[in-house]
C-alpha cells in the first residue's frame, strides 16, 4: 500500500507550499483546510499514513482531529503525526506529545526539515507495517524483508537520536546559545559519566540526554528570554520555570534517555549545598544525572562568549569554578564531579576547541 500525506492547513499559501516541496520529493499529498475535512478524509482513504496538521483551524482543531482519528480509523491503520504551528505553548506541547505527534514543524516552514521530518515519519510508518506482517504469520514476505527490516531498525535508531538533537536545538533555538552548545554539553557529560565508572549505554544516555537541559525555555515568552538588560522578581521567576517546564515535557516518556533528561531539565539548576532551584535539594538527594548536567553547563557558559560577557579561557574558567569568584562557589558542585573536572580538566578543553562555535 502507497504512502500519502495529507495536509490539514487553513490558510491556503502554506498549504500549497507544503504540497509543492513534498510533491517534488516524491510524495503524494492530500489536501484539508480544516479539522472536519481531514478527519474525513482520513477515514475514507485509507493510504493516508502521514498527517500534517496545523494547531489552530476554523472549527475542529489539528489535536481534536488527531485525537478523534485516533479512536475512529482502526487498529489496523498505521499513522504517524506532525503538528504544524506558529503558536503554541508547553501545555499544547505536552497535550500533542502525550497524542503520539512525533514532531513539530514551526511556521514559516522550512523545506530541509520538513522532507527530513516527513522522511523520518515514512521510516516509522514502513517499520510498523514491516512488525504487523511478521505477527500475522506472513513469514515468507518477512524472510524476504528481513534485511530491509535491520536497515529500518537502524533507521529507527538513528532517527531518533536525530530527534533528540533536534529536540536540544529546538531548547535553544530563540537563545544565545548554538547547536555547538548542545553538542559540547552532552560529549562533557559522557566524559563524567565515564570518568564516574558508568556502563557504555549509560554514558550513551548522557550524551544524548544532557542536551534537552533546558527544553523548557520553549515555554518562556520571548520578552524574557531575550531581554538585554537584568530581569525583574517577577521575570526572573518565570525564567526560572524552564526547569519544571522542561520535566513537564519530558518525564511522560519512558526511554531511558527521555526519562535523564527529565531529571536533568528539572535539577541543572540545583546546587549541592541545597541554594538552587526550583526544588532546593542538597547533596545526593539532587539526581546524579542533574549533577552532572549543573557543572559542565556552567563550565560551557564561562567558555562561551555571551551579550552580556566575553568567552573566558580555560585557565580563568577553572579557577572560578573550582575557586569561586564570589558568584559561582565550589559548594554549589558535588565535590565527585568537581575533582573529575580537575582531573580531566584538559580534555574539556579539547572537547570545547573541538566543537567551538
Amino acid at each position: 500500500m502507497e504512502i500519502k500525506v495529507l495536509i490539514a492547513e487553513d490558510q491556503q499559501d502554506i498549504r500549497e507550499e507544503i504540497i509543492d516541496c513534498l510533491s517534488n520529493d516524491g510524495f503524494e499529498c492530500i489536501e484539508a483546510v480544516n479539522g472536519e475535512e481531514g478527519l474525513d478524509l482520513l477515514r475514507r482513504d485509507k493510504g493516508i499514513s502521514i498527517v500534517l496538521s496545523d494547531f489552530l483551524m476554523p472549527g475542529k482543531s489539528g489535536l481534536e482531529m488527531i485525537e478523534a482519528a485516533q479512536s475512529e480509523v482502526g487498529d489496523d491503520r498505521d499513522i504517524e503525526y506532525i503538528v504544524l504551528t506558529g503558536h503554541g505553548g508547553t501545555a499544547e506541547a505536552i497535550d500533542a506529545m502525550k497524542l503520539g505527534v512525533i514532531d513539530f514543524l514551526s511556521k514559516p516552514v522550512d523545506p530541509p526539515l520538513l522532507i527530513q521530518v516527513v522522511r523520518r515519519a515514512e521510516q516509522l510508518v514502513l517499520l510498523k507495517r514491516s512488525s504487523r506482517h511478521y505477527k500475522a504469520g506472513l513469514e515468507a514476505e518477512v524472510q524476504s524483508q528481513t534485511r530491509e527490516i535491520q536497515k529500518l531498525l537502524s533507521s529507527l535508531r538513528n532517527a531518533y537520536v536525530e530527534a533528540i538533537e533536534c529536540l536540544a536545538l529546538a531548547s535553544g533555538y530563540k537563545d544565545e546559545e548554538t547547536g555547538n552548545h548542545s553538542r559540547r554539553i552532552g560529549e562533557y557529560a559522557q566524559l563524567v559519566a565515564k570518568e564516574l565508572g558508568w556502563t557504555k549505554e549509560r554514558q550513551e544516555t548522557m550524551l544524548l540526554a544532557a542536551p534537552l537541559h533546558d527544553l523548557g525555555k520553549v515555554g518562556t515568552p520571548d520578552s524574557i528570554l531575550l531581554k538585554p538588560g537584568k530581569l525583574d522578581a517577577e521575570e526572573l521567576a518565570i525564567m526560572k520555570g524552564h526547569a519544571n517546564n522542561g520535566y513537564e515535557i519530558l518525564s511522560h516518556a519512558k526511554h531511558p534517555v527521555m526519562k535523564a533528561a527529565a531529571n536533568i531539565a528539572r535539577g541543572h539548576h540545583e546546587r549541592w549545598d541545597g541554594s538552587g532551584y526550583p526544588q532546593g535539594l542538597k547533596g545526593t538527594a539532587i539526581p546524579i544525572e542533574a549533577r552532572i548536567a549543573s557543572l559542565v553547563d556552567v563550565y560551557d557558559a564561562l567558555r562561551s562568549e555571551r551579550p552580556y560577557k566575553p568567552a573566558f579561557d580555560q585557565e580563568k574558567t577553572l579557577s572560578i569554578i573550582l575557586e569561586g569568584d564570589g558568584r559561582t562557589d565550589p559548594s554549589h558542585f558535588d565535590p565527585e564531579i568537581l575533582e573529575i573536572l580537575r582531573k580531566n580538566s584538559d580534555q574539556f578543553n579539547e572537547i570545547y576547541l573541538k566543537f567551538a562555535d
